[in-house]
């Protein structure tokens, strides 16, 4: 759990993201809880591995920081990229990591996301991938994949609509193996990535919206 003066910190850090409309209204408090979901989700896919072994984890669509930044406070042992395609957003984020002192385990980068999946050197080179409410989930797991190794996970969460769409998994297009639910009305969808990935993933959004991997 985060500290009096942690928590203080970080609420004030957060104090323009909030103003500016990026963060909403809900508490540090209720941020932490709601990481707790990515937490439990990502400890459960890397239980077998010795803590003090390094996680590489990426945050796409970071916004002011959630989840990674808090994911990264809750566990010693993870390096998180934070990913945003608004530069803006990554100030708040930058003021957050400074206000948790993380800077030296999270890295800001301004990127979109489908970009920084086609760059060679960024597929497949984390452990795991994040994202809270980031797309429909033919989206966020076509842009997702790519960036994860063999073997890593896919961490998303997602609305309660989507149960269906995430329960076709495994699918021939996609290496990913079957979507495994938590919760029930928050929902934290955790996705092992398993096999090659195909070099024309992820497309650009308009191939995506007309033949999406994951049929709605």
């Amino acid at each position: 759990m985060l500290t009096d003066d942690q928590t203080a910190a970080l609420d004030a850090a957060w104090a323009p993201a909030r103003t500016a409309g990026v963060l909403g209204r809900t508490s540090v408090a209720e941020l932490w809880e709601h990481t707790a979901g990515f937490t439990a989700a990502v400890c459960s896919h890397f239980s077998a591995q010795p803590s003090d072994l390094a996680v590489h984890l990426v945050d796409v669509g970071t916004g002011a920081g959630v989840p990674g930044l808090l994911l990264a406070a809750q566990l010693p042992q993870a390096h998180v990229t934070l990913v945003d395609a608004n530069e803006r957003r990554l100030d708040h984020v930058r003021r957050a990591r400074r206000a948790l002192g993380l800077d030296d385990r999270c890295t800001v980068v301004h990127a979109r996301a489908e970009d920084l999946a086609s760059d060679s050197a960024q597929r497949g080179r984390f452990d795991g991938a994040v994202a809270r409410l980031l797309a429909e989930p033919a989206d966020a797991a076509e842009l997702l994949t790519p960036l994860v190794r063999d073997g890593g996970v896919l961490v998303v969460s997602t609305a309660a609509r989507w149960r269906s769409v995430w329960a076709q998994l495994p699918v021939p297009s996609l290496p990913l193996g079957a979507a495994v639910v938590h919760g029930d009305e928050d929902l934290y969808v955790e996705i092992p990535r398993l096999g090659a990935v195909p070099d024309e993933l992820p497309r650009r959004a308009k191939a995506r919206r007309r033949s999406p991997l994951l049929p709605s």
